[in-house]
């Protein structure tokens, strides 16, 4: 038999809001979403940016309207983060505006589904559980988070807890929870704050005191661990190439670039003693780029970077693109999205094929349904993904774990990096193709929440920037600007530890989706 809903009457303002009222706080929480990211990046909102949704989906009678409100939210918050997709499908995909904005409004759609589903659960739960519904929203928040991060190959851009890197303390949380666990913070202070004008206002206002203190306290503990000052330092220089997503290639101009790029690499600035000085730089790292640099295929360019090695006597690191011959197609030969790092003397150490592609942007998903879309790396043919992890050494005791671009927004495929040894991360990547848009502040700030996760330094090289040296707690200890051609150099250290969230990695959020199950099957029991 149906169940009937038992109403918790919100306080005396909020009663009988409209639909265009809660849309339209809908709409608010949507905005303040796109404030928490750069840009502007106004992170405090991040503790209150789902309050206004929360008031407008709590005990919601109409399923239909609960699933909507929680749609606006996402579609605007998409829209607002995620703009640059469009101009990056017109540039470099093939398509004209039209296609290009009607691609992202698809994708966008896509996404805010897993909003609409968060609205839907909560607006559900609030009326058989009209107190503790507060305490259940960051589960489900969390399994849509994880969800997002999984389903159709992945997309996890932007997830809520990602607004706060810099509350260094706290965020070392992500050691044992993943940057899911900071999400989980965030939802679950925002719903108290709603909580606060939707139930007595006295109790409401103990709950979140007494959420508030266990942050404080959280962030506290995490702030005594005390850093090692004996560990040797290492010497890094990052060479930010800066070349465009657009520059047409010949041999003359492939030959100065070259020139000017292994310059960068092997001399002194103002600052740092010349490399044949005692104290010396060990690793040299170039980023993944857009030019048509074949290592394995190009014997000019493979003598000139074994040369590279040699001449400066460092490690050097860098990506190429690499063929192999096709599973699929006779006779023929697939891209690799490849970095490699030779040995001092110049030798080949090792090579890391990139295992997670960017769909429509290393080849197209679904091929046969989108037809009509051009990948937007210039190679022939859609790149394979690699298949195994690749973790060399370097010198006696360090371990590279290289990265390559949009990998850096995945953790748990990042930490199988440390849990295999790595001890410093390297991510390699061409940013170019955001231009100047909030799109390279964005992946800066997912990658340090990798450093965070593993509590390893990362050296990040960015084609046309951001560049960053970032330390195991996230802190960025030198950076360089968007679309300059320098160099970064800074030092780093070797770390062995291994987190929880390296040991176990996502278990915290299949946690929360086990949580969210269980209470789907409540809601589905009590509707029959």
């Amino acid at each position: 038999m149906r169940q009937s809903f038992v109403v918790h009457s919100p306080l005396r303002f909020l009663p009988n809001l409209s639909f265009w009222q809660k849309s339209f706080l809908s709409v608010a929480s949507g905005i303040l979403s796109i404030l928490i990211f750069p840009k502007p990046e106004l992170s405090l909102l991040a503790w209150f940016c789902l309050v206004p949704l929360t008031i407008s989906i709590y005990q919601e009678p109409k399923s239909g309207p609960a699933f909507f409100f929680g749609f606006l939210t996402g579609f605007v918050f998409f829209i607002g983060v995620c703009y640059w997709i469009t101009d990056v499908l017109k540039s470099y995909g093939g398509l004209g505006w039209s296609g290009a904005f009607a691609l992202f409004l698809l994708l966008v759609t896509y996404l805010s589904l897993f909003f609409a589903v968060f609205s839907l659960l909560f607006s559900r739960i609030s009326f058989f559980l009209p107190t503790h519904c507060f305490y259940l929203s960051p589960f489900f928040w969390v399994t849509t988070e994880y969800l997002r991060g999984h389903l159709l190959t992945g997309f996890p851009w932007c997830l809520l807890g990602y607004a706060l890197v810099d509350y260094v303390n706290l965020a070392q949380v992500s050691t044992v929870l993943g940057i899911y666990g900071m999400s989980f913070a965030a939802v679950i202070v925002n719903s108290l704050v709603a909580s606060v004008f939707l139930t007595p206002a006295k109790a409401a206002i103990y709950r979140l005191g007494v959420v508030f203190l266990l942050l404080v306290g959280t962030a506290i503990f995490f702030s005594w661990r005390k850093e090692e000052l004996s560990k040797a330092k290492q010497e890094v220089r990052i060479v930010q190439t800066n070349i465009s997503p657009e520059q047409s290639w010949n041999r003359e101009s492939k030959v100065v670039l070259l020139g000017e790029l292994s310059d960068l690499s092997t001399r002194a600035n103002n600052e740092r003693k010349p490399f044949d000085e005692p104290k010396t730089i060990p690793i040299i790292v170039w980023p993944e780029t857009p030019a048509p640099f074949y290592f394995n295929h190009d014997p000019e360019f493979s003598q000139r970077m074994r040369n590279l090695a040699r001449i400066s006597a460092r490690y050097l690191l860098f990506g190429f693109v690499d063929f192999k011959a096709s599973n699929t197609r006779p006779n023929q030969r697939d891209p690799y999205n490849s970095v490699a790092l030779l040995a001092p003397s110049g030798q080949a150490i090792s090579q890391y094929d990139k295992i997670h592609l960017v769909p429509f942007g290393e080849y197209v998903p679904y091929a046969s349904f989108f037809f009509f879309i051009d990948k937007i790396s210039t190679e022939a043919g859609n790149f394979k993904a690699g298949t195994r992890l690749v973790v060399p050494f370097v010198g006696g005791e360090g371990k590279l774990g290289t990265f390559v671009c949009y990998e850096a927004i995945f953790p748990d495929l990042v930490r199988c990096f440390a849990s295999e040894g790595a001890n410093v991360f390297v991510n390699v990547t061409n940013d170019g193709w955001f231009g100047n848009s909030a799109a390279p502040f964005q992946h800066l700030n997912m990658a340090r929440f990798r450093a965070i996760e593993n509590q390893r330094y990362l050296l990040r090289a960015a084609n046309t920037g951001i560049s960053a040296i970032i330390d195991p707690y996230g802190r960025v200890k030198g950076k360089t600007s968007l679309n300059v051609r320098t160099v970064l150099d800074s030092t780093f250290e070797l770390e062995n530890t291994l987190t929880l969230y390296t040991r176990y990695g996502d278990v915290f959020s299949w946690v929360c989706l086990g949580v969210t199950l269980l209470f789907v099957g409540f809601l589905a029991r009590r509707s029959l």
